[in-house]
């Protein structure tokens, strides 16, 4: 009797410690089901490299409301950002502008759809040296000195990999973006350091990218940003302020879209934050939000 006992001891022990292991795994199992929610797990975000800053603001207040929420940021060119979403390294992308029609086929033929919510406005500004004569221009003086009909000795400069604010500049200017004929600088400081120096140059960049770069301090002596109209003659120009651009008045506005896959919770957690209490981050940074931020004023 005791050696039948002795016998039947290991399975005792073999069953503990399957009905453990089992317990273990399905423990396991429920917290990731449960970690991928609006609210929670963890995730990549894709932004083109003028977004960083706000972007990595809105994440710091995003997981400081929801701390199981992890979020990384990756920062890169806009050649490269919806490349990164397509190839699966991040689940989400920021973006200034819409996604191009070949990015759009990519994903189409990879049977991937993308969710697209514009969640603030950006612009496109033009800055000289302080020297430079100009006082104001119009699209279509901007779209001759870019295009290489503007023989005045001016040198057009924009960031060789900043592709998109090129997409958003031609399709402004009613041109193909292979009709640009400038200067290409490897980054905005370049770009603005080019013209810090050069009375003759002028310089496209994002309005973001410019005042990230004043923020550190780069050029802000030596550089002015020129007002631009919409028509050549009677319409007056206007400056790239907050208001201006909110309100369509400033000529080169662009969108800011936030990309993500159908189906993924925490994306469209993160995207529906952007869309709705994000609103006041971009309000103070040096975007535009896409819809005004609703206050509740109390009366007592």
């Amino acid at each position: 009797m005791n050696n039948q006992a002795y016998q039947k001891a290991p399975i005792k022990l073999f069953n503990v410690l399957l009905l453990f292991l089992l317990m273990l795994f399905l423990v396991n199992c429920s917290h990731r089901k449960g970690g991928d929610s609006a609210r929670s797990g963890e995730m990549t975000l894709a932004v083109d490299r003028q977004l960083g800053d706000i972007a990595s603001s809105q994440i710091e207040t995003f997981t400081r409301y929801y701390p199981d929420a992890v979020i990384k940021l990756q920062s890169s060119g806009s050649d490269k950002t919806m490349k990164h979403l397509l190839d699966r390294n991040v689940r989400a992308a920021l973006i200034s502008g819409k996604p191009e029609a070949v990015e759009d086929s990519l994903f189409a033929t990879m049977h991937r759809p993308l969710r697209l919510e514009p969640v603030a406005r950006d612009a496109i500004v033009c800055i000289v040296n302080r020297t430079n004569p100009l006082n104001k221009l119009s699209l279509k003086e901007l779209k001759s000195i870019f295009s290489g009909k503007e023989s005045s000795g001016v040198t057009p400069l924009v960031t060789a990999d900043d592709y998109r604010l090129q997409s958003v500049f031609a399709a402004a200017a009613g041109i193909d973006k292979k009709e640009i004929r400038a200067g290409g600088c490897s980054s905005e400081n370049e770009l603005i350091n080019r013209v810090s120096s050069d009375h003759k140059a002028i310089g496209l960049l994002f309005r973001s990218s410019l005042d990230g770069a004043l923020k550190a301090g780069n050029g802000q002596k030596d550089i002015r940003i020129i007002p631009l109209a919409k028509e050549a003659d009677g319409s007056l120009p206007s400056e790239p302020t907050q208001q201006n651009i909110f309100e369509g008045r400033y000529p080169l506005v662009t969108t800011v879209y936030y990309v993500y896959y159908a189906g993924d919770a925490l994306a469209a957690g993160f995207g529906s934050w952007l869309s709705t209490t994000g609103q006041k981050a971009f309000e103070k940074s040096s975007l535009a939000p896409y819809r005004a931020f609703e206050r509740t004023i109390i009366l007592k």
